[in-house]
């Protein structure tokens, strides 16, 4: 019987983690966006908490995809991708000051002021990081290769970034310059 006691505690404990994760942590809300928010969807993948402006995210989507796709080669999934055009609902998705956030090849989140080109893309490369050095290497790589990356081949016009986001740019390209492109992946693999 004290059996049977511990195992059903035991069950309940486990059962609740993801619970306090997805309140506690607002961004892995990306991965269940559906239960945190009101979303419209299209395609299986591109959603919005505004309707009418379901066809603008799904243009930004879709062009910028092809655009990261030709530079650093073809997704393996589509990413999901939660265009939030209210304060309300980048706050559910705890994109904070940010203009986005990728969560591995889980998710994208895009905020009000990210429905941009660049800064769409930015987040696509980032989820294209992921499928190729997978959701640790993302974690553990230089940040010089990770934002880098994204900050450079977005075409982020802002420029000079602030100091260390342009140092990460610059030292990415400056790798970058140095080899032949359909290497990329196979050269960032190797780095520790």
């Amino acid at each position: 019987m004290k059996r049977k006691k511990i195992f059903a505690i035991a069950a309940v404990f486990l059962a609740c983690i993801p619970v306090a994760a997805f309140s506690t942590v607002k961004p892995l809300r990306i991965l269940a966006p559906a239960l945190f928010a009101k979303l419209t969807c299209v395609d299986g993948n591109v959603c919005t908490d505004d309707p009418a402006r379901l066809a603008q995210a799904r243009r930004l989507y879709q062009d910028n995809q092809q655009l990261v796709a030709s530079q650093i080669g073809g997704f393996r999934h589509d990413a999901k991708i939660l265009f939030c055009s209210s304060p309300q609902c980048a706050q559910t998705f705890g994109l904070g000051q940010r203009a986005g956030l990728a969560i591995g090849n889980f998710g994208i989140a895009i905020a009000p002021r990210g429905w941009t080109d660049f800064y769409v893309k930015h987040e696509l490369i980032h989820h294209r990081q992921a499928e190729e050095l997978g959701n640790w290497g993302v974690l553990s790589k230089p940040e010089w290769l990770i934002e880098g990356m994204a900050y450079s081949l977005s075409d982020d016009p802002r420029r000079p970034l602030p100091a260390l986001s342009e140092a990460w740019r610059a030292d990415f390209e400056a790798w970058h310059a140095k080899m032949n492109a359909a290497d990329l992946w196979l050269n960032a693999k190797a780095l520790p």
